[in-house]
């Protein structure tokens, strides 16, 4: 299946127009556009038929209707499907056969989710949402700053179940643009966009490092004018180390499986602009109650806009955002998340010296090791209330034991301003910390 041209350049002008309105302009379209996919859901969909269709017809906006969790959508998938012809056994056994970049039934993409949070989830797309998908991203691109025909390389998943890997694959682009994922060997990836050089670079952040440790030793000769990081959290060091390494400014975009790219930040670099005519994301707390700007959410909920066989309304996604209490300066009208801190999967437990059982979100304790000397990668293991074992790779030719004495008297100095006390804290030296799940990530929190 390749982009109809005479599909996709209409809708990617249309979609940059969106770009230019008012925000009560665009705020409308959004519910109309969500009133309309409502009421198609209710139609077409035995599951939404059943849980919604009152709800619906006696005009619930949004908001008043029940989240979907990852677990119904699993065990209702075939009555969710607007599709009779697709069946979840059926798209299942596809993605698990040799076949798995094809379409099903020669029209359906589909995809898995990398399962990292601990249930997979799969989503099908039709042609015409596949459309509005890849038009989407482009115009995500252009908001970015990349310019129209730039040269672009996307390191990705490394298998076509995950999104990165189909999305990238279909964005165009000269032929002779190499295909790498984050599981290309290092070298080969040196090479490749040596050889290349291209102007736009999408990559994640865990691979971007290892990319400005090639731009230091002299291995890595690219000239990139634009970088942007997705799928992992782009932390402030990693931003500046690569901002410096390449003169480039490194800006970050949000997206998942389930509703695809979801956003992009522009040039001022004050948060990501999601695409709200393409999707709905509510920040939540553990109640679905809606969270204020400012105040890290809990969890979101995802509504799909685009065509799509199977609509996602209010889906339960453990990512925890901040929507920003301003407006972006660049004058779009788009909903500003102003920061993307990872998973709800990765808080921990932890006791504190008074005998209580806090919440503690990893990143909070990853942040004090970024700028220790030689440490590549950072993970932390939960064994339980008092005990955490704190997972580390290093690049060569580091003192490993200067390495690890530090990260633990850093870890004991963060735990300590949480009123965090821990029976046991262990450091564990890795050759490296392996990647998880459809997607190839790194895992912030990790298994014993």
């Amino acid at each position: 299946m390749t982009i109809d041209p005479e599909r996709f350049e209409p809708l990617l002008a249309e979609l940059v127009a969106m770009d230019r309105w008012g925000r009560a302009d665009l705020v409308l379209h959004q519910i109309r556009r969500t009133e309309r996919m409502l009421r198609h859901a209710v139609e077409v969909s035995p599951h939404y038929r059943e849980t919604l269709g009152p709800a619906v017809a006696g005009g619930a906006t949004l908001a008043d209707l029940p989240a979907l969790t990852k677990r119904t959508l699993m065990d209702e998938w075939d009555r969710i499907v607007t599709e009779p012809r697709l069946t979840l056994r059926d798209v299942e056994e596809h993605l698990a056969s040799d076949r798995a970049a094809e379409p099903v039934l020669g029209e359906y993409r589909a995809c898995a989710t990398g399962g990292t949070t601990g249930e997979r989830a799969v989503v099908v797309y039709n042609a015409a949402g596949w459309v509005q998908i890849v038009a989407n991203v482009v115009r995500l691109l252009r908001t970015a700053g990349a310019p129209p025909g730039a040269r672009v390389v996307g390191i990705g998943a490394p298998t076509p179940l995950h999104l990165t890997n189909r999305v990238f694959k279909d964005l165009g682009g000269p032929s002779d643009a190499p295909r790498l994922s984050v599981l290309t060997p290092v070298p080969e990836i040196v090479a490749a966009l040596n050889a290349y050089q291209p102007e736009v670079l999408i990559v994640y952040p865990s691979s971007l490092r290892r990319l400005v440790e090639e731009h230091g030793a002299g291995r890595l000769r690219i000239r990139p004018g634009r970088i942007l990081s997705t799928a992992e959290v782009l932390t402030p060091d990693l931003r500046t180390a690569a901002t410096a390494a390449w003169q480039a400014p490194v800006q970050s975009a949000y997206g998942t499986t389930e509703g695809a790219v979801l956003g992009i930040e522009c040039d001022r670099m004050a948060g990501v602009h999601l695409a709200d005519d393409m999707v709905v994301l509510e920040a939540v707390d553990d109640e679905d109650r809606p969270v204020p700007p400012g105040t890290p959410s809990a969890k979101i909920l995802l509504t799909t806009l685009f065509d799509s066989p199977l609509p996602l309304i209010r889906y339960e996604i453990s990512d925890v955002v901040t929507i920003a209490d301003e407006p972006c300066g660049c004058g779009r009208p788009s909903t500003v998340v102003s920061s993307v801190d990872g998973r709800r999967e990765d808080r921990l437990e932890l006791r504190t010296r008074q005998g209580e059982v806090v919440r503690l979100h990893a990143g909070r304790l990853r942040g004090p090791l970024l700028a220790v000397p030689g440490l590549r990668q950072f993970q932390v293991v939960q064994r339980s209330t008092d005990d955490l074992l704190a997972r580390v790779s290093v690049r060569p030719g580091t003192d490993t034991d200067a390495v690890a004495a530090t990260v633990r008297a850093l870890l004991v100095d963060a735990l300590d301003a949480n009123a965090i006390e821990l029976a046991s804290l262990d450091v564990e030296i890795a050759d490296e910390i392996a990647r998880s799940g459809t997607g190839a990530k790194e895992r912030l929190v990790g298994v014993a």
